[in-house]
């Protein structure tokens, strides 16, 4: 290394600092306690019970063949697979798959500290330890988060390969773990084949598998560290992470595509801002478009009346469960970053100044240099493309057992294409709006202010990029008809980012005015994301008003299946005992009777007298019901699956209890809502 590198490590080192530690620590306990206290709280949701089914066939008998029709990639379900191999298949090992991600999501927060400084990193991992989106998506077995953690991935790979950082301790583990990933479940299968039927002979081979390879990693990481002070490193995470994305969901073209465009739009509007004309006359192009603002919102001013109505409605209306203090601290903290922005413009032609400097300039041309030309330039482009296919194949293949998922890794977008314009589309172009404004309202706020500071300052090119990533991509998801709540996540991941940058140039601001708006919005705007994340996630985690609870499974669903648990006992069968599932809705009960043998998920009505229970929908099936079963069944009690959809528990009349009604009596009996 020479002197210039070494002066120019030591300067991008931060030295030790206690309370930035103490801080970090405090934030990541918080976040890990939000996402695992309690994470079999509530009831699986349709989806969680898709994904478990495959994963179940994964675990049980060593199956999984990607098909683009069903569902998303497979990265999920081979990670949950380590888990539940260590932790049993148990629903808190399945959802801590997800939830440790979520968790990491936040720790990748504390490394953007140079480019949104100290205060902006801290407060950005709190933005996104306490998003109520956030906190509900990670206690869910979906695909979101891990997909959510790659972007970030992704960027702060990137950014760190520009700054010419050498490769530091995470970055090393990640890639000692994804070649572990790369090489030892195929080694591990070898030894399985090797080894026959001797247990004995199959350890021993997987023993000597792991040695070697263990060996051989720690060579390749020797290599790549010794190589250009291991700088490649983030090259090639940042190629992991984009495979990674795409085996995971499809929309990882948007996220990826919104990012490059990002990146050409601080190119623009940074050569728009340099421009003298702009700069002569920016306060004056400033009050131009306020006023164009306060024109369309004097034309749109019913628009905006309907808008209150429907924002006081959904808080504080006549049917709905009222949140008068989320409601009145919203509307203060709206008030607070509108008066926030006025203070920011009033002081800002004679405060234009910021104490953070990014290390690093984040251009293509530092990027493109960083590549190197020659044998480098030809080494680097050859192992990220290597890493990038290897992963794909791999993934896609089901660990080289599948070869034709490789081919349906395409058809995913076709299939995609067809879904995004007919599947979901029940919520209109405000349906992120409308969610965000229940759910996420202090991300919206905060996040336009830290952009609005960002483009204006025009000094912080990641600051810019992150606010064109954010509301690229939620303009991107607003345009598209297919909508769901989780998907919110990925523009919701850059909006935390560009706040915490807001804030930090509030609170580091010499004038006190911007210093106490900036404290009061970062206070006002915790509070709400903390009490919402409370109420979501442990309060009212199957209330349809609360916008990240789509379709979701009922809390009483858990009663049945703890009634089924008992009339199994009662039976002296255990999880012997013949459950026969008669309803066409029933997801997500593949699950919580998955150790079930004799329990048959038939989906429509079929002749039987002997099983020990019967689960039925209510409504559609009661008349057929009571002509097919009612000689040999009782009715145990109707329970809510979802909204809409009820379930009806009938058991074997010499299991029944005494409070058992006779089947007649369902045409009688009222769903619960």
């Amino acid at each position: 290394m020479t002197n210039e590198e070494e002066l120019q490590s030591n300067e991008t080192e931060p030295k030790f600092d206690l309370l930035w530690l103490a801080s970090c620590a405090a934030i990541t306990a918080a976040a890990t306690f939000l996402r695992f206290f309690m994470l079999g709280l509530k009831p699986f949701h349709h989806d969680e019970g898709v994904n478990s089914f495959f994963l179940t066939n994964l675990f049980r008998d060593g199956v999984y063949r990607y098909d683009p029709a069903n569902y998303h990639g497979p990265t999920l379900y081979y990670i949950t697979l380590a888990f539940t191999k260590v932790f049993g298949l148990e629903t808190i090992p399945v959802r801590a798959s997800v939830a440790i991600f979520g968790v990491l999501i936040v720790v990748l927060a504390f490394f953007l500290r140079s480019y949104i400084g100290k205060i902006g990193a801290l407060s950005a991992a709190v933005f996104l330890t306490l998003s109520p989106g956030m906190v509900f998506i990670s206690r869910y077995f979906i695909h979101e988060i891990f997909f959510v953690f790659l972007s970030l991935a992704v960027v702060l790979s990137v950014v760190l390969f520009i700054e010419k950082r050498k490769a530091g301790v995470f970055a090393i583990a990640w890639m000692v773990l994804l070649l572990f990933v790369c090489f030892l479940p195929s080694a591990l299968s070898l030894a399985s084949s090797l080894g026959g039927t001797s247990t004995t002979a199959v350890w021993a081979f997987r023993v000597a598998f792991f040695i070697v390879e263990a060996v051989l990693v720690y060579f390749v990481i020797r290599m790549i560290r010794d190589w250009n002070n291991g700088r490649p490193v983030y090259l090639l995470l940042a190629s992991a992470s984009v495979a990674l994305m795409f085996a995971t969901k499809e929309t990882g073209f948007i996220t990826i595509g919104t990012m490059m465009i990002a990146c050409v739009c601080v190119w623009i509007w940074r050569g728009l801002i340099e421009n003298e004309a702009v700069q002569r006359n920016k306060l004056t192009i400033i009050a131009a478009v306020h006023a164009v603002l306060g024109a369309a919102a004097l034309v749109y001013y019913q628009s905006l009346i309907e808008g209150m109505k429907w924002l006081f409605d959904n808080f504080l209306g006549e049917f709905k469960i009222p949140e008068p203090f989320a409601f009145y601290t919203i509307i203060l903290l709206g008030f607070t970053t509108l008066l926030t922005w006025a203070v920011f413009l009033y002081y800002y032609k004679q405060e234009n100044t910021t104490e953070l400097a990014e290390p690093a300039n984040l251009t293509w041309h530092d990027f493109r240099s960083g590549i190197g030309t020659g044998n480098d330039l030809l080494l680097t482009t050859a192992a990220v493309a290597t890493i990038f296919i290897y992963l794909s194949v791999l993934f896609f293949s089901s660990f080289f057992t599948y070869a034709e998922g490789v081919g349906k890794a395409f058809e995913a977008y076709m299939v995609w294409t067809r879904t995004g314009t007919k599947d979901h589309t029940q919520n209109g172009i405000l349906g992120y709006v409308k969610w965000g404004l229940k759910v996420e309202a202090p991300l919206l706020f905060l996040s336009t202010l830290g952009s609005l500071i960002a483009l204006v300052k025009a000094k912080h090119r990641f600051a810019m990029f992150a606010a064109f990533w954010a509301f690229g991509l939620f303009a991107a998801y607003t345009i598209i008809p297919y909508k769901t709540p989780w998907l919110a996540l990925s523009f919701y991941l850059p909006m935390c980012i560009i706040a915490g940058y807001g804030v930090n140039e509030l609170l580091t601001a010499k004038t006190a005015a911007l210093k106490a708006v900036g404290a009061v919005s970062l206070v006002l705007g915790s509070t709400v994301l903390a009490y919402q994340t409370y109420d979501l996630n442990f309060v009212r985690y199957d209330d349809e008003e609360m916008g990240y609870v789509y379709a979701h499974t009922k809390r009483p669903l858990l009663d049945m299946v703890a009634k089924i648990e008992y009339y199994a006992e009662k039976s002296g069968k255990g999880n012997g005992a013949s459950v026969e599932i008669v309803s066409p809705d029933y997801w997500p009960l593949t699950w919580y009777l998955n150790e079930y043998k004799k329990a048959v998920f038939h989906g429509n009505l079929t002749d039987v007298n002997a099983s020990e229970m019967i689960v039925a929908k209510k409504n559609d099936q009661d008349v057929d019901v009571l002509k097919r079963y009612s000689a040999h069944y009782k009715f145990v009690d109707v329970y809510p699956l979802r909204p809409g959809v009820d379930l009806t528990l009938l058991v074997r009349k010499d299991l029944a209890d005494k409070d058992a009604k006779d089947l007649y009596k369902l045409l009688e009996y009222e769903s619960p809502r």
